[in-house]
């Protein structure tokens, strides 16, 4: 009844001005009822029933694609059930729905439009949880970083719920410290974890108060729905039940509407609608690959090069690899999709490879196993095996082959600089990063295949390259993305991640990386408005799902449906890293499951710690003293940005447990009491 009765006020306010010129516009408008099985009989509005007599409508702030909910920001609160629509199509039920007024616009283009967004049938799993009051509240109060249990009390000021099962998400709250001073601050609801996928969940807030003592006040919308009256905001009255199912789980959880000072609900996405495209993509990439690849074809094959008697022999060329960009060999290009939004086949494009081969295996006429290298964040394969990374190769006999993690490398620099001004480029750069997980799934089959009798690999009639024993090992990026990749590739099944993280979207703004970012995203070109660019961040977590590690992690100890095997990683981090928050770190750990070795230097909360050796997945923190990163969404100062992030690699007791476990798959310690180290920095 609610729901009939404020659409047909809303109606009503609508067509307004009309009603003055005669009554031919009011018999148009009951017709209109009349033919609604959802709204009440017109004549219990026009004939002043006495229940709608008491009705006070509301007018509140509205703009069309928005949650009007909240004024200060089109987008807030985000994720919300505001921007997803009914489809019994999908497995949801829901498919998300900005228009195009929905996302803010930039200085240079004024509307923006990313249409891969409604292709999803919910929101992240991974995202951040946001909002923002006239009032910057105190959080004294209120679960922080350190503290996450207290948001588990039945009295704590914010809750985050499964709407299903009434079951609180532990959580920790902060205030943006990105904030201008001209805008509301936004409020920051922290999840530990990814979310479960295809769930309704709740947030409630009550009980906060500004810095003099004051109690927020909810808005006026809300305060509209919490007194049961009527606004002239459709997305807000079409909800209304949904709201009112959402006060009775709120109250069941202690939560009295009537206190209530913001609450909303949202539902997230699917794992088919996160994944699909990227498995399917992977079936038929696969199949076309066969048992072993397409083609591999040597360009240069460089002796004893760095000159340093460290490298045997440096090894460029390329892998025949399918592609389903629509332009592959354009650092620029959507995917190619058919009228579902499946990927489609365009062509077979030539990716470059390089492989280092050390000397000591030529020395020996021995073989060695084979490490596929995940580079960092806007490098590329070629240069980072090509330099520091062969000091690792000499010393522990084996061979690095590498190529480039399209979508973050120094190839896509332009296109990642543009998304800040224009941020449909953010689909672009998400379709890349998809086929880079081709190009790398391409290129260690081939690598085991066509590619493994080359004569570039032999010496002395001695095959130096054991294309049978394949690990991943990646740094930074690559230990971010190496979980991704590790699921997708049927050919390995252990790897190791040095100073990863996941959930890209909760990580960027706590990065030294994303200094170089900010300031054309923060320019009379992009967003000077400081909540644009938090919430477009969010927005992009939608995007980058697809290949995010978070949707990943569970299903290196599980697997996924018998499409995806089991595997087993060890992640190594750096106390204070300023590069990959170790808050992001810590949360790839609970996604993924896997328990921290007891002499590790920081034991997150939430994970299991076991004594070693452990024989299977594991974390381990290690500490060299470095400078303390801030606790809030703020980078460190530039001249922490090589320290915990990279003096990390040269450490003996850190070399001894990666490669240990590469060959065994067993996590020795080899720290003692403490993972700790000193560093000269």
């Amino acid at each position: 009844m609610r729901q009939g009765i404020s659409v047909a006020l809303v109606l009503i306010l609508l067509f307004s001005g009309c009603l003055d010129e005669g009554t031919d516009n009011l018999d148009i408008i009951e017709d209109d009822f009349e033919t609604s099985d959802d709204i009440i009989d017109d004549s219990k509005i026009l004939n002043q029933d006495e229940e709608v007599k008491k009705l006070e409508l509301i007018e509140v702030p509205y703009e069309e694609g928005c949650d009007n909910i909240n004024p200060l920001h089109c987008m807030l609160p985000f994720p919300s059930s505001a921007f997803l629509r009914e489809d019994s199509t999908t497995v949801t039920g829901y498919r998300v729905n900005y228009t195009k007024t929905t996302l803010p616009g930039s200085e240079t283009f004024t509307q923006i439009e990313i249409p891969g967004l409604n292709r999803l049938d919910g929101m992240s799993p991974s995202t951040q949880i946001l909002t923002a009051f006239e009032d910057n509240p105190n959080l004294d109060n209120v679960s922080n970083q350190s503290t996450v249990e207290k948001s588990l009390l039945s009295n704590h000021p914010t809750v985050l719920f499964n709407l299903d099962t009434g079951q609180r998400v532990p959580h920790w709250v902060e205030l943006d410290a990105r904030t201008d001073n001209d805008e509301p601050t936004i409020l920051y609801i922290r999840t530990l974890r990814g979310l479960d996928h295809d769930t309704a969940y709740g947030v409630g807030i009550s009980g906060l108060k500004n810095y003099k003592g004051e109690l927020i006040s909810p808005s006026l919308a809300f305060n509209a729905l919490i007194d049961g009256n009527y606004t002239n905001a459709p997305d807000i009255e079409t909800r209304s039940d949904n709201f009112e199912n959402l006060f009775e789980a709120l109250e069941s959880l202690g939560y009295n509407r009537n206190s209530l000072q913001a609450a909303w609900r949202f539902h997230t996405a699917s794992t088919e609608s996160i994944i699909g495209g990227m498995l399917n993509m992977r079936e038929d990439a696969l199949s076309r690959l066969g048992e072993g690849g397409i083609g591999c074809n040597v360009t240069s094959s460089e002796y004893n090069f760095g000159a340093d008697n460290m490298t045997f022999k440096r090894i460029r060329g390329t892998i025949t690899t399918p592609q389903y960009l629509l332009h592959p060999d354009e650092s620029r290009s959507l995917m190619n999709r058919d009228i579902d939004g499946n990927p489609q086949f365009t062509k077979y494009s030539e990716i470059p490879f390089t492989l280092i081969i050390p000397k000591n295996l030529a020395d020996n006429n021995i073989s060695g196993p084979l490490v596929v290298f995940g580079h960092g964040f806007m490098g590329n394969g070629e240069d980072t095996i090509s330099g520091g990374a062969r000091v690792w190769t000499q010393a522990y006999n084996v061979s690095f082959l590498a190529t480039d993690w399209y979508g973050w490398s120094s190839s896509d620099f332009s296109t990642v600089m543009d998304m800040l001004v224009d941020p449909s480029y953010f689909e672009y750069q998400a379709d890349r990063l998809q086929q880079a997980m081709i190009n790398k799934i391409s290129m260690i089959r081939t690598m085991k295949g066509v590619c493994s009798d080359i004569p570039d690999l032999y010496t002395n009639q001695t095959k130096l390259v054991n294309t049978n024993e394949i690990y991943y090992m990646g740094y930074s990026l690559g230990g971010i993305y190496g979980p991704t990749l590790i699921a997708l590739s049927p050919d390995i099944d252990r790897g190791v991640l040095w100073v990863g993280g996941s959930s890209f979207s909760s990580m960027v703004e706590r990065s030294t990386n994303y200094n170089q970012f900010e300031l054309i995203f923060n320019s009379i070109l992009g967003y000077p408005e400081r909540n644009d660019r938090a919430i477009l961040i969010s927005v992009a977590q939608q995007l980058w799902d697809s290949t995010d590690p978070e949707i990943y992690l569970p299903y290196i100890v599980d697997g996924y449906d018998g499409i995806l095997e089991p595997n087993t990683i060890l992640t190594i981090h750096s106390v204070n890293d300023a590069q990959v928050p170790m808050l992001s770190s810590d949360r790839a750990t609970r996604t993924a499951g896997i328990p921290v070795i007891s002499s590790s230097t920081r034991l997150p909360y939430g994970v299991d710690v076991v004594d070693g050796p452990i024989n299977g997945s594991a974390l381990v923190y290690f500490d060299g003293d470095f400078p303390e990163v801030p606790k809030s969404n703020t980078a460190p100062p530039q001249s922490f940005h090589s320290l915990a992030h990279n003096l990390i690699a040269s450490v003996p007791e850190v070399n001894e447990m990666v490669f240990g476990f590469m060959f065994t798959g067993i996590v020795e310690n080899t720290c003692g009491d403490l993972c700790t180290f000193e560093a000269e920095w």
